[in-house]
C-alpha cells in the first residue's frame, strides 16, 4: 500500500513539473483585453525571455508612456504621461493593471528591475488604443508614427526607435482611416520633406511648401499648424518663416518661437548696455513660458559682463527660487529626468551667484553657493571650469590649504586642466616655497589620475561586444574605404556634421589624438560626416573648406544621403564615437563631447582594447 501511495505522489509531482511552462527565448507581452480603449483599465502580462535581463528578477516594474493623439514632438513632451507601476508575479509571468488616459492614442511599454531594463531590444512595445468597434481611435496611428519619426519618445524612454520609413507607413494608415485628420496631414509634411531632401526632389519640396501654405490660409488661427509651418519654412524659405512668425506673435506674443527669435536678434547687438535694456523688456513674456531659463541665463551673462553684481544677485536668487518652488515638470519626464533637468538649469544661476557674492565681498555666501554647485551632476567640461573658479576663490580668500587640496584632488580624479595645476602651485608655494616638491606632487597626482580614469573607463567597456556593421564609404578625394579591409586594426569612427557645435568643439582634440597616432600601422581613425543638408559636390567642397580652414588633417568619410551607416550603428545623436577592435567588434561607444580630457580618454580606451586583445589571443 505504501508503495502505491508513494507512486501516486511521485506521478502527481511529475505531472506538476510537466505543466510548469518554460520561459520563451525572447520576452513576450500580452494585453487583455487585446483592443484597449482610451480611459479604460486593462492588464499587461509580461513574460521575460530566457535572454532577457529580467529573466531571474525577483521584482519587476512596468514603465508606461501615454502618447497623445496626433502629437507633435513638443506635445509628447508636454502632454505625454510616464507612469511606473509595480507588477506582481503569476507563474512565469508578471502582471499589472493600468488605465489609459482619455487623450491617448498609443502607449509605449518597457520593464525594469533595479538597474536592469527589458525594452524589447531598444524598440519598446507598442500598444494602439481602439474605439468600441475595434477600430484604432483617430490619432492612434499618427501617435505611433511620431514614436518612430521623432526622437522625443526615444529620449524619454531611452529607446532607439527612429525609423522614418516606418513612421511614414503609419501616417498613411492614419490617413486611410481618417482622411480628414488635418493635424496628421500637416505633421506628415515634415516626414515627407525629409524623404524629398534625401532624394533631392526639389519639385516635391515645392509641392509640400504649397500644401503647407494652403493649410495656413485655411486655418490662420490654428497655432499648431503655424508652429509646424514655421519649422518647415525655417529650413526652406526664411522669408515665409518670418511671415509665419508674425502670425504666431499676433496669437501669442510670448510664444517660445517669438522669444527665441527676439533673443537671437538681441545677441547681434554689440552694445552690452543696449542688450540688457532689450532683454529686460522681454522678462514678463519670458516668465510665462519655458523660455525663461534661456532668457535668464543670457541676462545673467550680460549683467556679469557689466559687473552689475547687485542685479546679478537679485536675478539669480529669483531664478533659483523659481527652480526650487515652481519648476515646470513635464508629466512625460521620469523622476531621474526631472532631477537631471533641474540640476542642469541650476548650474547657471548658482555659478553667477557665487561669482557675484565673491565680487561684492560676501565670502560666506559665495562659499555656500560653490558648495551647492559642486554637488550638482554636470558635464565634465563644466566641472573643470567650475573647479577653476572655486580654487581661484579659495586662493583669493587666502584658504591656501583648502585650495591646494582641492586642486590636487581634481588632478587625481581627472577633473583638472593646466590652469588648475598652476593654481595648485600658487597655493602650495604660498605655504612652503618648495617648487620642486610641488612639481613632484603634480606628477604623482597625474599618475593616480590615469589609473583612476582608466578604471572608470573600464566600467564603460562593452562586456558582450557585437560585430560592427560593415560599410564602404568614400573619402573627400573619392577613394573607397571598407571596414572589412581594416580587419586586424583598431578602428575609431566618429560621426559628425558641420552644423553640430559639440562635434566642432571636439575636433581640436580629435586632431591632437590623430597627430599622436597617424603613423601607427595598427590604428585607423575616420570622422564620418553624416546628416548634412548639402549634397554632392557642394557637400564635398564645404567639408574640404571646413577642414582646411581649421587645419584638420584626420581622414573624413562621407555617409550616404540617407545616413545609412549612421543608422546601421544606431546613432541617436552626434558626435558619437565607436572603438572597433582588431576582431571587428565594438568595445566602446562614446556619445557627446566631454571636454579637454578627450585625448587622454581616447588613449586609455585604445590601451584597454589592446589589453583585451592580448588576453584573448
Amino acid at each position: 500500500m505504501k508503495r502505491i501511495v508513494f507512486f501516486l505522489v511521485f506521478l502527481v509531482f511529475l505531472l506538476f513539473l510537466g505543466c510548469e511552462k518554460e520561459l520563451p527565448k525572447h520576452s513576450h507581452v500580452e494585453i487583455k483585453p487585446s483592443n484597449p480603449q482610451p480611459n479604460q483599465s486593462f492588464t499587461v502580462i509580461y513574460t521575460p525571455g530566457v535572454v532577457s535581463p529580467l529573466a531571474d528578477s525577483d521584482s519587476v516594474t512596468l514603465q508606461v508612456l501615454f502618447i497623445p493623439r496626433t502629437p507633435t514632438g513638443r506635445e509628447i513632451l508636454e502632454k505625454g504621461v510616464i507612469k511606473e507601476i509595480p507588477m506582481h508575479r503569476k507563474g512565469i509571468s508578471w502582471q499589472a493593471g493600468i488605465k489609459s488616459t482619455e487623450q491617448s492614442g498609443c502607449i509605449e511599454l518597457q520593464f525594469k528591475s533595479g538597474d536592469k531594463l527589458d525594452n524589447n531590444r531598444n524598440k519598446g512595445w507598442d500598444v494602439l488604443l481602439y474605439d468600441a468597434n475595434g477600430k484604432p481611435v483617430e490619432g492612434a496611428y499618427s501617435a505611433l508614427s511620431q514614436a518612430y519619426g521623432d526622437g522625443i519618445v526615444s529620449f524619454l524612454m531611452g529607446l532607439k526607435k527612429f525609423n522614418a520609413d516606418t513612421a511614414m507607413v503609419l501616417f498613411r494608415k492614419e490617413l486611410e482611416l481618417y482622411p480628414e485628420n488635418r493635424r496628421a496631414r500637416v505633421v506628415s509634411i515634415h516626414l515627407r520633406y525629409g524623404k524629398a531632401v534625401k532624394e533631392n526632389d526639389k519639385k516635391g519640396i515645392r509641392q509640400l511648401a504649397d500644401e503647407l501654405s494652403a493649410y495656413i490660409k485655411a486655418y490662420p488661427q490654428d497655432i499648431k499648424v503655424l508652429e509646424l509651418a514655421y519649422t518647415f519654412f525655417y529650413r526652406t524659405d526664411p522669408q515665409k518663416a518670418k511671415k509665419v512668425l508674425q502670425k504666431i506673435e499676433k496669437l501669442d506674443a510670448g510664444h517660445r518661437y517669438v522669444l527665441s527669435n527676439k533673443m537671437k536678434s538681441i545677441r547681434k547687438i554689440k552694445d552690452i548696455k543696449l542688450r540688457v535694456k532689450k532683454l529686460s523688456s522681454l522678462e514678463l513674456q519670458a516668465g510665462k513660458s519655458d523660455s525663461y531659463f534661456t532668457w535668464s541665463g543670457y541676462m545673467l551673462d550680460n549683467l556679469s559682463a557689466l559687473q552689475r553684481w547687485d542685479a546679478v544677485i537679485e536675478l539669480a536668487n529669483r531664478v533659483i527660487k523659481k527652480l526650487e518652488t515652481n519648476f515646470p515638470v513635464y508629466p512625460s519626464y521620469s523622476r531621474e529626468k526631472i532631477q537631471k533637468s533641474k540640476q542642469s538649469k541650476l548650474y547657471v544661476p548658482l555659478k553667477a551667484l557665487a561669482v557675484a557674492y565673491h565680487k561684492t565681498g560676501q565670502e560666506t555666501k559665495a562659499e555656500k553657493s560653490y558648495d551647492k554647485l559642486l554637488k550638482l551632476h554636470v558635464y565634465p567640461h563644466q566641472r573643470v571650469a567650475l573647479l577653476e573658479d572655486y580654487i581661484q576663490f579659495l586662493i583669493d580668500t587666502r584658504q591656501w590649504d583648502k585650495a591646494a587640496d582641492t586642486a590636487l584632488e581634481a588632478i587625481k580624479t581627472a577633473n583638472a586642466s593646466e590652469k588648475i595645476e598652476n593654481l595648485f602651485k600658487k597655493a602650495y608655494l604660498e605655504k612652503t616655497k618648495d617648487a620642486e616638491t610641488a612639481e613632484q606632487m603634480i606628477q604623482k597626482a597625474k599618475q593616480a589620475s590615469g589609473a583612476y580614469r582608466k578604471k572608470e573607463l573600464a566600467k564603460t567597456m562593452i562586456t558582450d561586444p557585437k560585430p560592427a556593421p560593415q560599410f564602404t564609404l568614400p573619402t573627400l578625394d573619392g577613394k573607397e574605404i571598407s571596414l572589412a579591409e581594416l580587419r586586424g586594426k583598431t578602428v575609431i569612427v566618429d560621426f559628425w556634421a558641420t552644423w553640430c557645435s559639440p562635434c566642432k568643439a571636439s575636433f581640436p582634440f580629435l586632431q591632437k589624438f590623430w597627430e599622436q597616432h597617424k603613423d601607427d600601422p595598427n590604428l585607423a581613425l575616420f570622422a564620418v560626416n553624416t546628416r548634412e543638408q548639402l549634397k554632392g559636390e557642394k557637400r564635398v567642397n564645404s567639408i574640404t573648406k571646413f577642414m582646411q580652414t581649421n587645419g584638420y588633417t584626420f581622414p573624413v568619410l562621407l555617409d550616404d544621403t540617407e545616413s545609412s551607416v549612421m543608422k546601421a550603428f544606431e546613432v541617436g545623436g552626434i558626435p558619437t564615437k565607436f572603438f572597433i577592435g582588431p576582431d571587428g567588434k565594438i568595445y566602446f561607444k562614446e556619445i557627446g563631447f566631454h571636454g579637454p580630457g578627450m585625448v587622454e580618454d581616447m588613449n586609455l580606451q585604445l590601451e584597454l582594447i589592446r589589453e583585451k586583445m592580448n588576453s584573448l589571443f
